[in-house]
């Protein structure tokens, strides 16, 4: 493994990293909450989410908890490590994923909004201290690749790209839009005046269509119980429509809905979860899961009914008026997370990239598989392309027997 860059390795030896075992979370609880609150962070990376999120994956995934400290000892980041071993063709991919993110598709929480949890202005050397704890470590724990799941671009994504230079990067960005309620509030008007001609009318003529059925009414679970069984009602109708669908749905992973139900009820008392139900009379249009951290709401899931009636849009609705209830709670936004979606375009105001990305070790290794990956895409680009000109030349040929076919008829 090549080392460090000498200046490099200097910063990164005054900030040294302790690993703990993810069993050792109760000793390291607290060094963690008090990290969170001196740093921006998403919900997935706040001491209760993580907590919730150990006991879901631990057992199986074996994180390793790193407490970064000063020379004094004093606390200044930390992170999860979690290690796993992919197949890709003949390669054997060692990889190291950054907090709460490794586990298998099916049952991922998804994290959004990563980073390090640190006091802000560290992220350099807390970077810099986790390649060298990586690279120390790598004849026990050998690495090939270290993987950042959904990212913001910051302090935290500009320190990994300077420690990790010397590796070959892979990146996927995804766009994240957002609504400005803060903006929308200074307007005088409701949200859905705020919308284009075109997506005002389609938002009226849904709520037209859907209170035939009675009036409608958007309301928030109030208690932990009564959340738990929004979360129960919204997988069921997640469920129906995915798998109508010919999918799964995210709900068919008994872990993934485990460490919601528990994200829940650990969660919702702290006023970080929100659940609320749109209905028209007494007829049920849908439900919506979202995270509130700061003074911003995170949509998360959902589940709708389909089959209310014709050329209506239940997400666009229940969107609408979900909206407009964050702007009467006094939040200063409702982010709809990652996924460059047409509703999201439509109804946001603003959006921000967020990365998928990785860090290939510089070692032989590594590097043939990036080879061979760069010649499968050469290969596969170019078999469209000759596909493409076959049919075309195909085309050619047949032209004047379809012209002369045409003057038979």
């Amino acid at each position: 493994m090549a080392p460090l860059a000498s200046a490099q390795h200097l910063v990164a030896q005054d900030t040294h990293a302790d690993a703990h075992s993810w069993r050792q979370w109760p000793d390291v609880a607290t060094i963690w909450s008090a990290l969170a609150d001196s740093s921006r962070h998403s919900i997935f990376l706040l001491p209760e989410s993580v907590e919730v999120w150990l006991e879901t994956f631990g057992e199986e995934l074996d994180p390793t908890i790193l407490i970064f400290r000063e020379p004094d000892r004093t606390p200044i980041g930390a992170c999860l490590l979690i290690r796993r071993t992919m197949r890709k063709g003949p390669f054997l991919l060692r990889r190291v994923y950054l907090n709460t993110a490794g586990e298998d598709d099916a049952d991922s929480a998804c994290i959004e909004f990563n980073e390090f949890v640190c006091k802000p202005g560290h992220e350099p050397a807390i970077a810099l201290a986790l390649r060298a704890y990586l690279d120390d470590n790598s004849d026990a724990h050998p690495w090939d690749e270290l993987v950042a799941a959904g990212m913001l671009e910051g302090p935290s994504l500009d320190a990994l790209r300077i420690a990790f230079s010397d590796g070959q990067e892979v990146e996927q960005a995804k766009k994240s839009y957002f609504v400005d309620l803060n903006a929308v509030r200074s307007s005088g008007k409701g949200f859905v005046e705020t919308l284009s001609s075109r997506e005002r009318t389609r938002c009226r003529q849904n709520v037209r269509k859907y209170s035939e059925l009675g009036d409608l009414d958007l309301r928030e679970a109030s208690t932990v119980e009564e959340a738990v069984l929004f979360l129960d009602a919204l997988a069921a109708l997640h469920q129906k429509t995915w798998t109508s669908r010919g999918m799964p749905g995210s709900f068919a992973s008994k872990r993934f809905y485990d460490y919601h139900r528990r994200l829940v009820r650990r969660s919702f008392p702290l006023g970080r979860i929100q659940l609320v139900r749109l209905s028209a009379g007494n007829t049920t249009i849908g439900y919506h899961y979202a995270f509130v951290v700061g003074d911003t709401s995170y949509f998360y899931q959902c589940g709708y009914d389909y089959h209310l009636g014709e050329k209506t849009s239940p997400g666009v609705t229940l969107h609408a008026a979900a909206i407009q209830h964050s702007l009467a709670q006094g939040l200063a936004r409702y982010d709809f997370m990652a996924g460059d979606v047409e509703y999201k375009r439509r109804m946001g105001t603003g959006s921000r990239l967020v990365h998928w990305i990785s860090w290939q070790a510089p070692t032989m290794k590594m590097k043939s598989f990036d080879f061979v990956r760069q010649a499968k895409r050469l290969i596969r680009s170019r078999s469209h392309e000759v596909r493409a000109a076959l049919t075309n030349s195909l085309r050619t040929l047949a032209a004047p027997y379809a012209r002369r076919s045409e003057r038979w008829a």
